[in-house]
């Protein structure tokens, strides 16, 4: 996995297997996270986890559509990477580290781009809000 010093960092007051099982739910995500539309599991690994899932997401400039594949290095962390779709490019990853309250700092970061110009400033924004989102959406999911 590359490095995930460039992301979003949050404590989240819940497990590790919990927020993996949060994240891997694919066809939840669309309950809880308020950009995805439709989540479809396409493949799954020998381990019976999502592999390659198609995905519909509301990106505000426009709705896209895409498939990523998935890889996993639990319980350190998962990371997932375009195979084909609308984006020109979507990458990211979620790393763990287990506190001793029984908590875990979570990292997530995600690159993004959309293949048409989109201003530096606008870029910049936009992913600072999809990290604030991701993690928001997370932390309030895990909270119920």
């Amino acid at each position: 996995m590359a490095n995930a010093a460039e992301g979003l960092t949050d404590a989240i007051n819940a497990p590790v297997d919990k927020i993996i099982e949060a994240l891997t739910d694919f066809e939840r995500l669309p309950d809880w996270q308020a950009a995805v539309l439709e989540c479809e599991v396409l493949t799954r690994d020998a381990e019976g986890r999502g592999e390659q899932v198609r995905m519909k997401v509301d990106a505000k400039i426009r709705k896209v559509e895409y498939v990523v594949a998935y890889t996993y290095d639990l319980p350190n962390g998962l990371s997932w990477a375009q195979v084909s779709g609308d984006l020109a490019e979507n990458t990211g990853q979620y790393t763990f580290r287990p506190r001793e309250d029984g908590g875990t700092d979570v990292t997530v970061d995600i690159v993004a781009e959309v293949g048409f110009f989109v201003p530096g400033p606008m870029k910049k924004l936009i992913r600072e809000q999809s990290l604030k989102n991701s993690m928001r959406e997370l932390k309030k999911h895990l909270a119920v």
